[in-house]
């Protein structure tokens, strides 16, 4: 039998062409026997005319294998073609392209840029500071510790001011610092101050009894200011100053209802009001508002104030 697609001779047997894979038997029938014993296939009538099957031998054999495997190797030589060619332009264009570098492979900045301190003194102690912690807000208050440059420090916390002392410690090149302030911040602190003017400044205190570190931030101190009571009422005998007879102690009342009180270092700014029961309520802030009522009788002439059972002598 002759395969009517590509020509040639297979066994009369066979179903599909084993050269081209046609199918035989499905869409033709044994109709035309010639006379040298080869059977002529001739396509069935339900076949549409506008795509006859040809007999004609084919010289040149395009299967659908073989389509399939000229196109596999016609894709691979292009792509090989086209990387070569990519990276012949490349080279020759020399294009710079730019290395990626992780964070850790970036170099540090300089010192000069990150510190513009290079050899930490006493007097980088200089100003305000506050925790880098601590966040003031209209219900409390945090403390501003101020050193000055003749050896005194200062306290601001809220509407009190605490004043103390501070001492060089510093040795071969080792900055350290005594502090004594009646506020609590007492002791032998090692001490480091970084930043420069962009970025502010950081104090780190490390005390030398227990290894306890603070971080301090530089800024400016803020003290708390408090309107009068309410309906505050004036006792005109309280009016004026008022002292112990050590003068560890004095009361300052002001008609305008604001008083002021010093107690060895520690100064109270705050208002004040009488009340018909014979007290006087004092309002200040520490950490926040804090409201006191205090007894208190003054002496027939007027020089004697008791107040919550200390005695103060008018000035």
């Amino acid at each position: 039998m002759i395969c009517p697609r590509c020509a040639k001779e297979i066994s009369d047997t066979e179903t599909i062409c084993p050269y081209c894979l046609q199918e035989i038997n499905l869409n033709m029938e044994f109709n035309d026997f010639r006379e040298d014993g080869y059977v002529q296939l001739q396509a069935k009538d339900d076949l549409q005319d506008e795509d006859p099957v040809s007999y004609k031998p084919k010289y040149f054999d395009i299967s659908e294998a073989n389509i399939l495997v000229i196109s596999v190797v016609f894709v691979l030589v292009v792509s090989v073609l086209t990387l070569f060619s990519l990276k012949f332009v490349q080279k020759e264009q020399k294009t710079d392209v730019p290395e990626y570098h992780s964070v850790e492979e970036t170099t540090e900045p300089t010192t000069e840029i990150v510190n513009s301190i290079k050899n930490v003194t006493i007097k980088n102690l200089y100003g305000s500071w506050k925790l880098a912690s601590d966040e003031e807000l209209g219900y409390n208050a945090i403390p501003y510790f101020t050193f000055g440059k003749d050896g005194y420090i200062q306290e601001n916390y809220g509407t009190m001011i605490a004043t103390g002392e501070y001492k060089d410690l510093s040795e071969d090149g080792e900055p350290g610092v005594a502090i004594t302030i009646d506020s609590g911040l007492q002791g032998e602190f090692d001490f480091d101050v970084s930043g420069n003017d962009d970025n502010g400044y950081t104090l780190t205190l490390v005390n030398r009894a227990n290894g306890y570190i603070n971080t301090y931030v530089k800024t400016q101190a803020q003290m708390k200011k408090l309107g009068t009571i309410s309906g505050y009422r004036v006792d005109k005998r309280i009016l004026g100053v008022w002292y112990t007879k050590d003068k560890k102690k004095a009361y300052k009342f002001v008609d305008n209802g604001h008083f002021k009180r010093i107690t060895n270092n520690i100064t109270i700014f705050g208002v004040f009001s009488i009340d018909l029961k014979g007290e006087v309520t004092i309002k200040y802030m520490k950490d926040e508002i804090k409201t006191v009522p205090l007894p208190y009788k003054i002496s027939k002439d007027g020089k004697r104030l008791r107040l919550n059972g200390t005695v103060y002598f008018k000035k």
